[in-house]
């Protein structure tokens, strides 16, 4: 038996890594399902000034790396249509009566980054729909002079399109600094410095100069925070600029050429149009923006992805099982690595617990309630133990009636809670449940033994090294992508059976054994040392 124990041990580590292999390379499976993109509330109000009758607004439009989704419009007797071009909407209301109140529109928008390749461009002409951005603004004289000069300055003759876009990018991402108090073309020609629109509608003009179609793009800018005065937006803009055959995102004011990342959303890609409807003078707008789903994975996707292989995974895949059992499978698989790590802590490094599983027990605990009432409550059970072992010495009671007191004082104390919690307002009572407190209670019963029979010092020591461990397999339970990847692949189960039976093997000396004999172990080399 002895001589086949390595093959079997090699075998349950290398097949399950056998079978990804097979998945990932002949199937072209993945081994995990893909992530789904946030998605963002988006929520924009709108009032007229003065009497009007009806007015429109921009609103985001589905197109590249934009999905809009659940659009809703709160109508309030009002009647509402669009007005689409091939990349923008503008929505329109109108009424009979004038209108006084806000109207609103919401939506589900999920972005993805926009990048481009941008290569050697030799268009000489263009369609006839593009003709309008191609046509610059009368200039002051002295500021038609100061551009003739900066192009003379930063251009060359004989300058490809797709070269002279980058070096006026270049220079106004460098040069023309950010100054929202500056809002005219003469006044940034002068200083140097511009708002961002400013910036966008000079870029504009030298873009055009250049005979390259340019737009100036109306965004909005998501917030990173949830902070709600941070959650407050304005809009902010950039530049489209068509070359290759396709519009080239540009924002000198951040600093993005060729791209635009999932932090801004477009409401129209030509500020020219909806100038005036979205001035303060006309409108009265708020737009406010929340994240409604963190990244998630796709289990449905995945499990039509596994379903289209017509393989053996497909009929045995936990995809296929209902949604509540999936939900059990998917923390229960994570024990096996969490005993993995145990065995790993006791045997190799020599980290003391409260018996076999009672750090996994106690890391469920923690993920069924959550970490901070976890260890509270499990601190304040502690105390109770150790101060009933104490009182109730004096009573000479056997070891089955003890427990059942302390398991009665455990629910006296979840009593005083509830009523605790009850009486403040941002205190949740969703951590009571029976699972919890009977893992919790089941510890107590260990930590009085061993205080009777190895004392205090010891039993805390313990005590921590179950805790530090409970944590440890804790932390791992909320890897939301090694959750994933074992419940995607049970097969890997037998490769954490193979590497339990490695650690259960190891027969040296423990990490901690070395720190606790380091005098007996100086004493020996020393002993060695005057031999030699």
């Amino acid at each position: 038996m002895k001589k086949i124990i390595p093959y079997i041990t090699a075998s349950l580590i290398l097949i399950p890594l056998l079978i990804l292999l097979y998945k990932s390379q002949v199937l072209k499976i993945s081994l995990v399902p893909q992530m789904v993109d946030d998605v963002w509330e988006f929520h924009l109000s709108v009032r007229p000034k003065g009497v009007v009758k009806n007015f429109s607004f921009p609103v985001p439009k589905s197109g590249q790396g934009v999905r809009v989704t659940d659009e809703k419009f709160k109508k309030q007797g009002y009647t509402v249509f669009s007005d689409t071009n091939n990349d923008s909407i503008v929505m329109t209301w109108a009424s009979k009566e004038p209108i006084i109140r806000r109207v609103q529109y919401t939506a589900r928008i999920d972005i993805k980054p926009v990048k481009y390749k941008v290569t050697k461009d030799t268009t000489e002409s263009y369609p006839n729909g593009l003709q309008q951005y191609l046509l610059t603004p009368t200039l002051l004289p002295e500021d038609e002079e100061a551009i003739k000069l900066l192009e003379g300055a930063i251009l060359e003759e004989k300058e490809t399109k797709t070269s002279a876009i980058r070096k006026i990018y270049y220079y106004m991402e460098e040069e023309i600094q950010r100054n929202t108090d500056i809002k005219t073309i003469h006044e940034t020609l002068i200083t140097g410095k511009g708002s961002p629109l400013i910036k966008a509608k000079l870029f504009n003009i030298l873009a055009r100069r250049q005979k390259v179609p340019a737009r100036i793009v109306v965004m909005v800018r998501l917030p990173e925070l949830k902070d709600e005065a941070k959650a407050k937006i304005r809009f902010t803009f950039a530049n489209e600029v068509f070359l290759n055959n396709k519009w080239i995102p540009v924002d000198t004011n951040r600093g993005y050429f060729a791209e635009r990342p999932d932090s801004f959303i477009v409401l129209h890609h030509n500020y020219e149009d909806i100038q005036n409807m979205i001035s303060r003078k006309n409108v009265t707008y708020k737009v406010h923006a929340e994240r409604v789903r963190v990244n998630k994975f796709n289990r449905k996707e995945y499990s039509k992805e596994v379903a289209k292989s017509e393989s053996f995974f497909s009929t045995f895949s936990l995809y296929k099982l209902p949604l509540p059992l999936q939900t059990m499978f998917t923390t229960i698989l994570l024990i096996p690595l969490g005993t993995l790590v145990l065995s790993l802590a006791r045997n190799v490094i020599g980290i003391p617990t409260f018996g076999i599983f009672s750090p996994i027990l106690l890391a469920l605990f923690f993920k069924e309630t959550s970490l901070g009432f976890g260890i509270i409550f499990f601190f304040a059970v502690v105390i109770i133990g150790i101060g009933e072992k104490y009182i109730l010495d004096k009573f000479y009671l056997l070891a089955v009636p003890r427990m059942s007191i302390l398991l009665t004082l455990v629910i006296i104390l979840m009593i005083g809670y509830s009523f605790w919690s009850a009486d403040i307002s941002f205190i949740s009572q969703k951590h009571l449940s029976f699972f919890p407190i009977v893992i919790v209670t089941t510890n107590i019963e260990r930590l009085s033994i061993m205080i009777a029979e190895e004392g205090v010092y010891s039993t805390l020591k313990t005590l921590l090294g179950t805790l530090f461990i409970s944590l440890l397999t804790y932390a791992m339970l909320f890897i939301h992508t090694l959750e994933m990847f074992m419940f995607t692949n049970p097969e890997l189960l037998l490769t954490i059976i193979g590497l339990l039976i490695l650690l259960g093997k190891y027969k040296g000396y423990r990490l901690s054994e070395f720190i606790r004999f380091r005098d007996l172990v100086k004493q020996r080399k020393l002993k060695d040392e005057k031999k030699i």
